[in-house]
Parts: structure tokens; C-alpha cells; sequence
């Protein structure tokens, strides 16, 4: 399961969501409860992300990428500590018959799973806002260290004083072990986040630099970790295997991994069974995935774009004062290039930083499955070609881990592997498909010109009502525009009026708010809307405006300048959503001055 493509479903529902329920808020101020403290969290989101553009990234990664980790990891630290449990920690060699521990071991385990509980419940009720973050960040941290020294110190006292010639360890002990660094890591980072908040006060000391739908992961997370735990429990019974070789079956059969030959259910009952829980855990993994590449990386993809669009702005801000015609076209070309230099550096960065994720737990893992297979008689290069084969889901089933150590390892390398190869691919497919396009374009023309409507949209500028281009079918309002204000125009017999020619620009612009990616138009395209914009209502004739009355120029790029913060490169909203704005603002403006005219 490499690429699930779920990424951009997700933000459109997520954008549409937020949409309506921001436009419910606006008609309703007074509703009150669980609803409206979403809308204002949904409109508190697009404000604290603008700030995160320009956050050093450092301060990204305590405020943002830290909590979420912590969240995400969370639910599969309990989960392996939950494992810990299920099983002795010693069993004899020869027969993997169990040795019963202490009644302490038990005890002293199930205290530390029990606080690691209590510790992300406050952690999700901190990320939805239920406790303050002052009191419940240093509970969680707290509570979480407490776990792993429960945890960690009986796992030493087992290996020095509990030991048996004739013993191994067995899974739930390498469980313990992973789910005690865990549970180390997890506390860290969100003292990094607390530090960054209260020592270095680089952000707010809340999560609220969050979004609704990256604080909705951990929920992610946690609905995928009891699907396979419950799995695994269920075909654990119905084959006779223990519960954690359940677990392990579960794992690279939910992953699609499918090494199979160590474990392929053989009852009816299992088979039949195997569809629907393949069917359903396919689909929560891929939300987590999707959500993971949609709702932080895709963001990422923003920031770095962000971030490298400012820094490239600055070598050309300088020369923003030259007040003659020409310049307005340059500083446009400017724009382009900062553009243009901005996604480059994002897909090939994007790309070296998931390449050298990959190479790290390819060889890493590599290494791991070496030393703990070494009495299968593994070599170095055949663990690289299981690893190899495991990261990209191949399964041959040649090769599989049969340790006690392999199989926990295992599990908890092929969860964080699956989605780092996903992103993988993803990062690669972008770059290929801008090698591709780029060879195709050299061939074929410029990539910006939109064709048909686009093309048709500078001879509509000056058309009158009677020569306008023939309007899509789309029965959207904003579409409709054009047609509505234009027969109103001809009513009154200003069929080539500005209103009318405005809307008609709006409805045809409409079109293109949707497309991904987002449109970039030509510079003779954008003279020409420069042009209704600047054009004053005095020139309401049949014919058009006239060229006595077009564009005021300096005027109005006194307002904004296409390298400022308020113009298109640095708005935050693609080229169609920025004029689309100037226009229905100008629209109204000249309304306006007509109804006080009469």
C-alpha cells in the first residue's frame, strides 16, 4: 500500500467543511456550544497557520510537528505496553513453553500502562481544547516519564536476577523495551514544545497552532491501532497462534506486506473472515496516511514554498520603485521566476529529505534484522533484501523474521516504513511528472496559457452584451453573475457597461477556482482585468470603454505591488482567488456609484 491518494479528497472535504461552517458562523454570531467554539477554532486556524509561515523552522517543529508526533505515537506506545502484558517475559528455548513471572512484574507493568493511558487521554483532551494547556502539559509529560520508569526498571532487574540458563525472552520482553523508549520520546518533545513556548516565548503556550483536522490523528491513529489489535485477537483464536504472533500477522497483513509464509490462515472461518478485516483496515490506514501526507506535509509544502518566495523576494524588493510602464511587466517576470525558483526548491528538497528518510530505515533496519536473525544465518546484504522487499510490500516470502527480537521490531519498523515510502513515491512522482511536463512544453508551448475560455477573455473585455462569449453551463451564482448583471445593463441600455463586463470576467474566473493545479495566467490576461479595474464608471457606452478613460495606473499600483505583501505572489490564495477578489471589490464599488448616480 504504497500510494492511498487520499490526500487531496481529504483537504477538499476539509475546505468545504470549513467553508460552510465559517459562513454559518458569520449568519448566526449568537449560536452558542460545542458548534460555535468549532467555528471559531475553524477561523482561529487560518490565522495561526499565516503566522507558522513565517516561524523559524525550528519553532515549526516544537509547536507543530512535535505535539503531533506525540500524538500520533501515543496510542502505539500503549498498544506495545498493552503487548508487554499479554505474555510471560521468559520462555524455554527448546519448547517456547511460558516461565510465569512475579506477581511485582505484573503489578509494576500494569501501573505504568495505566498512567501511559491516563497520559494520552489528557494529551487528546489538551488537543481538543478541554483542559488548559498549563495544566494539562506538564501532567501529560509527567505522567508519561512515570510510565517509562516503571516500565524500564523492571526490564533491568529481569535480565540481572530473573535469568535461567535454559531461557529466552520472549516477544512481550522486546515489546516493554520498545514501548519504554517510546514512552521516553514522547515526554521529550513536548518539553521542547513547553520550552519554545514559555523559555524562548517563539509561540503561544497552546496547541492551537494545530488545525482541526491534524488534531483529529491522534483519533486516526487510534481507531487503526484497536482495528489491528482486535484483529490480531480474532485470528489469533481462530488459528490457535499467540496473541502476538496474531499481532505480527495482522501487521504486514494490514500494511499489504503479505510475507504469508509464516503464518497464512488455513481455517475457513479465517479466510472467510480476512476479507472484510483487510477491506476495513485498508481504509483506516489509508486515512491515517492520507491525513498524514495531506494535513502535514501538504502544509509543509506550503511553508517551504513560503518561506523560499520571501527570501527570494528580498534580492528584487529593492527595485519595486521604477515608475515606468515596462517595470510593471518585469516586476510581473519577477514574479514568475520567484515562483517558478520556489516549487523547484520544494519538490527537490521534499524529495532529499524523504530519500534520505527511506535510506535510513532501509539500512538501519537492515542492520537490525542482521543482528536479530543471525541464528537463521542471515548475512548483511540478504536483511537488506528483505528489508528492501518489506518497504516496498513486494512479500515474497523468502525471507521473514522468526526471532522473538525480529517480529516486535518488525512491527513497529514496517508502521513507520509504509508511510515514509508513500511519501517517497509521492515526492518522486512529483518531480518526474515536472521532468516530463517540461519536455512536453518545449515541444508544445508555453505551460501558463490556459486554452478556450482563458484565450476568449481578453476580446470580452471591451464586447459588448450582444458579442459576449457563450456562457458555461455551471449553475453556480458566482457563474451566473455575468448574465444576471448584463441583462440588467441592457435593460437600462448600457448593455458594454463596466458592471457588465466585470461580472462577465468573474463568472468566467469562477471556473477556475477549483483546478489543481492552480491556474497562472499570461501577463496579457492580467493587463487586461488591470484594465477594468482601473477604469472609471464614467465609461458606460455600448461601445465599450474608451482608452481616454482606461486604467489610472499609478494609481492604483500605489494600493499594491505584484512582489507585497497584499498582492497575488504573497496573499496566501492562488492567482484566480486573488483577482477574483479585486474584481467582485471593484464590481460593487461601481454599483454602487451608479445607484448614487441616479
Amino acid at each position: 500500500m504504497n500510494d492511498p491518494g487520499l490526500d487531496e479528497p481529504l483537504q477538499d472535504e476539509y475546505q468545504t467543511a470549513e467553508h460552510n461552517l465559517k459562513g454559518q458562523s458569520a449568519a448566526g454570531k449568537s449560536t452558542s456550544g460545542v458548534r460555535a467554539e468549532f467555528r471559531k477554532e475553524l477561523e482561529q486556524d487560518d490565522d495561526e497557520e499565516e503566522v507558522g509561515y513565517f516561524q523559524h523552522k525550528r519553532w515549526w517543529f516544537t509547536s507543530t510537528a512535535f505535539p503531533l508526533i506525540a500524538g500520533t505515537l501515543g496510542p502505539l506506545a500503549n498498544f506495545f505496553s498493552a503487548c508487554a502484558l499479554s505474555q510471560t517475559w521468559r520462555e524455554y528455548d527448546a519448547d517456547g513453553s511460558k516461565i510465569p513471572d512475579p506477581a511485582w512484574l505484573y503489578a509494576i507493568n500494569g501501573l505504568s500502562l495505566a498512567m501511559s493511558l491516563v497520559a494520552n487521554g489528557v494529551l487528546l483532551a489538551n488537543f481538543g481544547h478541554l483542559l488548559r494547556y498549563p495544566v494539562a502539559q506538564p501532567l501529560t509529560i509527567g505522567l508519561w516519564y512515570l510510565s517509562a520508569i516503571l516500565l524500564i526498571t523492571p526490564l533491568g532487574l529481569t535480565r540481572k536476577a530473573l535469568e535461567i540458563p535454559s531461557a529466552a525472552f520472549s516477544q512481550a520482553y522486546y515489546y516493554a523495551i520498545i514501548s519504554g523508549v517510546i514512552y521516553i520520546i514522547l515526554p521529550t518533545l513536548l518539553v521542547a514544545n513547553v520550552m519554545g513556548a514559555y523559555v524562548f516565548q517563539a509561540y503561544r503556550p497552546s496547541f492551537n497552532a494545530l488545525t482541526v483536522p491534524q488534531r483529529t490523528l491522534m483519533l486516526q491513529t487510534l481507531s487503526y491501532v484497536i482495528y489491528l489489535a482486535a484483529g490480531a485477537g480474532v485470528f489469533a483464536h481462530l488459528e490457535g497462534w499467540n496473541y502476538l504472533d496474531g499481532v505480527y500477522w495482522a501487521d504486514y497483513t494490514l500494511l499489504t506486506i503479505g510475507l504469508g509464509s509464516d503464518f497464512p490462515p488455513k481455517t475457513h472461518a479465517a479466510r472467510g473472515l480476512l476479507i472484510p478485516f483487510v477491506v476495513g483496515g485498508v481504509m483506516l490506514l489509508g486515512l491515517v496516511i492520507g491525513s498524514i501526507r495531506g494535513l502535514v506535509l501538504e502544509r509543509g509544502k506550503v511553508k517551504v514554498i513560503r518561506r523560499t518566495v520571501e527570501l527570494e523576494r528580498q534580492k528584487w524588493i529593492s527595485r519595486m520603485d521604477e515608475p515606468d510602464a515596462r517595470w510593471k511587466k518585469e516586476e510581473w517576470e519577477i514574479m514568475r521566476t520567484i515562483q517558478h525558483r520556489a516549487q523547484t526548491i520544494r519538490k527537490y528538497s521534499a524529495l532529499a529529505n524523504s530519500l534520505f528518510a527511506f535510506l535510513l530505515l532501509w539500512f538501519l533496519g537492515a542492520m537490525v534484522f542482521w543482528f536479530t536473525e543471525a541464528p537463521q544465518g542471515w548475512t548483511y546484504f540478504q536483511a537488506m533484501y528483505f528489508s528492501f522487499i518489506a518497504l516496498f510490500t513486494i512479500g515474497y516470502g523468502d525471507f521473514y523474521p522468526q526471532s522473538n527480537a525480529g517480529k516486535p521490531f518488525f512491527v513497529v519498523w514496517s508502521l513507520l516504513a509504509v508511510p515514509t515510502v508513500t511519501i517517497l513515491i509521492s515526492n518522486m512522482g512529483d518531480v518526474m511528472v515536472g521532468w516530463l511536463r517540461s519536455g512536453f512544453m518545449l515541444g508544445m508551448g508555453d505551460s501558463t496559457e490556459k486554452p478556450k475560455h482563458i484565450a476568449k477573455r481578453r476580446d470580452a473585455l471591451g464586447a459588448s452584451e450582444s458579442e459576449k462569449p457563450e456562457q458555461p453551463s455551471s449553475g453556480t451564482d458566482l457563474e451566473c453573475l455575468g448574465d444576471g448583471v448584463g441583462h440588467a445593463e441592457e435593460a437600462l441600455g448600457k448593455g458594454g457597461g463596466l458592471s457588465a463586463r466585470l461580472a462577465r470576467q468573474i463568472s468566467r474566473l469562477a471556473q477556475d477556482v477549483a483546478n489543481k493545479p492552480a491556474v497562472q495566467y499570461k501577463w496579457e490576461d492580467w493587463e487586461g482585468w488591470l484594465t477594468l479595474l482601473g477604469e472609471r464608471t464614467e465609461s458606460h457606452g455600448q461601445n465599450g470603454a474608451s482608452s481616454s478613460q482606461s486604467l489610472q495606473s499609478e494609481e492604483k499600483r500605489g494600493e499594491w505591488t505584484w512582489l507585497g505583501d497584499d498582492g497575488p505572489l504573497f496573499s496566501g490564495m492562488s492567482e484566480t482567488q486573488w483577482i477574483l477578489g479585486k474584481l467582485c471589490q471593484r464590481l460593487e464599488e461601481v454599483l454602487e456609484e451608479e445607484y448614487d448616480s441616479k
